[in-house]
């Protein structure tokens, strides 16, 4: 083998590859391959990243003065932060060995420079209002403020408001008011031009079979066939921009009758390669968090409910000017949706008017590549979002003496009612997430299960201590059933899940202890899910598309059964 530059790119490259044995996986040569063939495909990567920060910072806290409810306390600061920052790439091209541009498994990106400081002061009281009176034993009032000085986005403030109510020994409720700003980091403020990989919640739209209400599709488009030719027309001229063949391919050469040669992506998910940038113009994010809550402590001292502990707590949570990477499915919409993108209204008159459409600097955004596939989406930081949580958290804790030990017990679980996001806010409504794979915008956590519980059953009797924790998961359907009316159908949710853990520890003495366990004890398996159901074998063979799917990383257990032991000892 001999190759000046790389084929794969046009032969870019500046250095020759040689492979004097050849590289057969299957039939590898008697003494292994030979060394120029190692290295025409390895690359001695050294990526160089710095990062200084420099912290500064005053605290005094203490006692007031005495009230008539106990002593006003209070606790203020002040505080410097620094940070500077700088990633510089490896760069292959000038390596002079191997001829690949790029390294498998690892995304181009550029080198990247950043620099925040911020200066704060801060407060806070703790006032005891009321105690020792009818149906207050104590009450008292937590209440702070915080000034932020960044270098980046000027000053954010942040204050709240706490109240904490004993009304008995056995009964407390607390909760409050408290909003809180988070100025853009140095990532989000001064990225470099980076690939990604991702996840694309809207699919592509320029498929005939795509759900959304605005794609190609005649059948779930808003304009019925008319907006699927507006949008198919805006698709073409991007096609065209990309090479004479990409439309063909993909859709058929108008009035031939060519077969199109590249499967349509069908549902509204899939995955891309974004190039993300970031936004220097950002503005700090707010949110408001409102909290109620209530304590039970069981009021009996001894008994069966004598270790008894409960308690719940309501959050609702509205974060206004959201920092998030744009979604591919929002940058699609801002170019397809006519809401949007008027031009697209009359992008199927003729070809000037597509083109018209296409040059909309969203659309711009959404190259299409030589086969008519969509391209390298680029994507940046914005402030368009906004997102509504709203949910509860429980915790019980009980134990009870059994036999020669104590059981104890201990549950965590939460609910969402809401899981509310808009990457366009206002002119996209709030759509809920909860129950699904989510949105992928907005910064949000993904797979905001609608519940999860958290279970631990233990067993101690002297130095020995057994724990069993159950994980549980229910149901997620895919993103799609949030934003495609009438659900997504062909997408396979995930199943609920349930993962075990078995935990002991043996204290055999004051200085030594012993502690061991399995780890995913009855060997789960993590389910897939998000595939397309309507995808077979023989389907797949005749035109080539493939089901996808995956599984949650993220959540569910991809190791297996493993076991773990481990000691300690105090010398």
């Amino acid at each position: 083998f001999v190759q000046q530059g790389n084929a794969e790119s046009n032969n870019f490259g500046a250095s020759t590859g040689t492979c004097q044995t050849g590289i057969n996986f299957f039939s590898p040569p008697t003494g292994g391959y030979s060394a120029d063939c190692v290295n025409a495909i390895t690359a001695d990567l050294k990526n160089r990243s710095k990062f200084r920060q420099t912290i500064a910072e005053v605290n005094l806290q203490g006692g007031l003065f005495e009230l008539p409810a106990g002593q006003l306390r209070m606790a203020i600061g002040a505080s410097y932060r620094e940070m500077n920052y700088e990633f510089i790439n490896d760069t292959l091209t000038t390596a002079g060995r191997s001829f690949q541009d790029q390294a498998l498994g690892i995304y181009p990106s550029g080198d990247a420079f950043g620099y925040i400081d911020v200066k704060e002061v801060y407060g806070e009281l703790l006032i005891p209002l009321l105690k020792d009176i009818p149906f207050i034993q104590e009450l008292n009032l937590e209440v702070g403020g915080r000034a932020s000085k960044y270098s980046t986005t000027g000053t954010s403030y942040t204050y709240k408001v706490l109240a904490d109510w004993h009304v008995t020994d056995w009964l407390r409720f607390r909760g409050g008011y408290n909003r809180a700003e988070r100025a853009p980091n140095i990532g989000e403020l001064f990225l470099a031009a980076q690939q990604t990989f991702g996840v694309n919640n809207r699919g592509d739209v320029c498929s005939a079979l795509n759900p959304n209400n605005f794609s190609a599709n005649p059948a779930t488009n808003a304009g019925g066939a008319a907006g699927a030719r507006n949008v198919e027309a805006t698709c073409r001229a991007l096609m065209t921009q990309a090479g004479p063949d990409g439309q063909a391919l993909y859709y058929g050469a108008n009035g031939t009758g060519s077969p199109i040669t590249i499967p349509q992506a069908v549902g509204s998910f899939g995955f891309a390669f974004p190039t993300l940038v970031g936004n220097p113009n950002l503005t700090p994010e707010k949110a408001d968090t409102w909290t109620a809550g209530v304590v039970i402590s069981s009021p009996f001292a001894s008994g069966a409910l004598s270790r008894l502990r409960a308690s719940v707590d309501f959050y609702d949570i509205t974060i206004k000017d959201a920092i998030g990477a744009q979604t591919i499915g929002a940058v699609q919409q801002q170019c397809f949706d006519p809401n949007f993108n008027p031009l697209v209204t009359g992008a199927s008159g003729s070809a000037a008017a597509a083109n018209t459409a296409a040059s909309n600097p969203f659309c711009q955004l959404l190259p299409r590549n030589g086969t008519g596939q969509l391209g390298n989406v680029k994507i940046t930081y914005s402030n368009a979002g906004r997102v509504h949580l709203r949910g509860v958290d429980a915790q019980l804790d009980w134990g009870i003496d059994v036999g020669p030990g104590t059981f104890t017990f201990n549950e965590v679980f939460n609910y969402q009612f809401d899981f509310e996001s808009s990457a366009l806010y206002p002119q996209l409504p709030l759509i809920d997430y909860a129950g699904t794979t989510g949105a992928g915008e907005n910064g949000l956590n993904a797979n905001p299960f609608k519940y999860r519980s958290l279970t631990n059953f233990g067993y101690s009797v002297g130095p020995f201590r057994a724990a069993l924790q159950w994980q549980y998961y229910p149901k997620l359907e895919d993103g799609g059933e949030a934003t495609v009316p009438g659900g997504t159908p062909n997408q396979s949710p995930y199943p609920s899940y349930s993962l075990f853990n078995l935990s002991a520890n043996y204290q055999v003495n004051e200085d030594i202890g012993i502690r061991f366990g399995v780890d995913n004890l009855l060997n789960k398996a993590p389910p897939l899910g998000n595939y397309n159901n309507t995808v077979t074998d023989a389907t797949s063979a005749t035109t080539g598309q493939l089901r996808g799917g995956g599984f949650l990383t993220g959540v569910h257990d991809t190791n297996g059964r493993r076991f773990w032991v481990g000691g300690n000892v105090r010398f």
